[in-house]
Formats: C-alpha cells, structure tokens, sequence
C-alpha cells in the first residue's frame, strides 16, 4: 500500500511525530512516504491509498495556510486519509481542522491521533511547555497508532478505528473548541503584537522571508511584515540574527488568562500528573 505522510512542521516536533509512523508502515511491509508542507502538490494527495495530514496546533485550532490549502484540494472520494497533530496544550478543534475539507472533499477519516510537543510559542508564559516532547514515549504511541490503522484497514471494517480521538471526527463544544473558533487570525492579530526588525542586527539573509508559512515577509531591503501575518512568530524564533522582538505587554496576560495550568487542567486536556514545566 501506498501512503503519504503529509505534515506542516516549523519546530520538528509533527515532523518527528510524521517519520514515527511512517517508519511502522515500512517497516509493515508498505511504502511510507513523508512530504513536508512547502513540496506538496495536490496529486500527493490522489495519487496514494492511504493519506496522512498533520499539522501542529496553533490556539486551539489548525493553522489557517493549512485549512485554506486542504480546502482547496481536489476530489478525494474513495480515500482514506487520518490525522494528527503535536500541541503544546489545548488542542481544542486542531484535529477536526484537519479532517472536516478531507471529508468534505470525499475522504473517508478513519482516525486522528494527537501527541504533546514542546511549545515553542515565545510569549513568555507559554514558552517550554511540556520540555522535550514528544519523546520516545509519545514516538512510540505514534508507531502504534500507524499499526492500528493497518489493523483496521485489514479488517474491511467500516468506519474509525476504535483507537482514534473522538475528537477529530466531529466537532465538541469543549471551553478550547470554543476558544478555537472565536480566535480567527484577524482576532489573533489584533491581540497579539506583530515583530520589529532590529535595524542594526538585521543581515538582509532573507531567511524570514523564506520560513514564513505565509508569504507575508519581503524584504525592501530589510523585512517588512505584512498584515497577513498571523503570528505564528517563526521568524522571530528561528532568525539566525535574532533581529526580530516584540514587546509583550498586555497580550502576557490575555494569553496566560486563556492557557493558565489550572485553566488547562480544570478544561483542557493535561492529564493528573503531567509535567507541564
């Protein structure tokens, strides 16, 4: 069997999460194959048997270049597809993000499989969330997960394998749902401050320009942001200059006030005894 392992993944950890499975299926005897987000084409999508979207999470939803893209896909009719993603906590609607236009466009989701991942995120009270995830551990809940599906698909059983999340196959109405659909990327870019250029660090790599997963970088001759960004603030992270800041100020709190340990135990997904730092 042909499979694609499709993934969005600026940080590593859905990529790590994406070369788990994939290694279960080779080493089941199928031909697994991962693509990164930017080589994708949509025949990566109808030429294969099984198809694989993952993505991480970004306030408790999929990143919109990802939904606009899956959107935009062709017919998918009698294909089977799953989906995953890595969190760094409420995961929300992330999941059914992903599979609600893979149905819609004919896919038949069979499963939705969701791992921690470290959080990234530089707003200072989420930054390192869930340190070193996912790790062999979450790896391996990955693997089986990949083997489940097999197992499923073996059997000629219709619909989700039993293993799946229910959550992303239908939307809830969860406290990080909701979160999720009010924060649309004109809210997140009103609460959320856009990065400053460092005049004097800034080298003109151009690097920024080419991580941005919108496009929403060019450089004259040093970056200029545009209003499509959508604060996932890869470019200030990852900027081998460290040319890029922001000032936090209230958007701190506002985000703490949404994501807060005891707000995430009380009505997310942490887990009794989870080590969140």
């Amino acid at each position: 069997m042909r499979i694609h392992i499709i993934y969005f993944s600026q940080t590593g950890n859905t990529r790590k999460v994406a070369k788990a499975m994939a290694e279960s299926f080779n080493a089941a005897g199928h031909e697994a194959q991962t693509i990164g987000f930017k080589k994708i084409q949509p025949s990566d999508f109808t030429d294969t048997d099984l198809i694989g979207v993952g993505a991480p999470c970004f306030e408790s939803q999929a990143p919109s270049n990802v939904r606009d893209y899956l959107w935009d896909l062709p017919d998918l009719t009698g294909k089977k597809a799953f989906v995953f993603s890595t969190s760094g906590g409420g995961p929300g609607k992330v999941l059914y993000d992903l599979a609600k236009p893979l149905m819609k466009k004919g896919a038949d989701v069979i499963g939705g499989f969701l791992s921690r991942g470290t959080c990234f995120h530089p707003v200072p009270c989420l930054k390192g969330r869930f340190p070193d995830r996912p790790d062999a551990q979450d790896l391996q809940k990955a693997k089986n997960f990949a083997r489940d599906l097999l197992r499923h698909l073996d059997s000629s059983v219709p619909g989700p394998i039993p293993e799946t999340r229910p959550d992303a196959l239908c939307h809830g109405f969860g406290f990080y749902q909701l979160i999720g659909a009010v924060l649309n990327d004109s809210l997140v870019r009103f609460l959320l401050p856009k990065p400053k250029v460092d005049a004097g660090k800034c080298t003109e790599c151009g690097w920024c320009a080419a991580q941005c997963p919108t496009g929403s970088i060019r450089l004259s001759p040093k970056p200029e942001i545009a209003k499509t960004c959508f604060r996932c603030y890869r470019c200030l992270t990852g900027c081998p200059e460290e040319a890029l800041s922001v000032r936090w100020g209230i958007s701190n709190f506002m985000v703490w006030t949404l994501y807060s340990q005891t707000f995430e135990r009380w009505l997310g997904d942490i887990q009794k005894g989870e080590r969140v730092y």
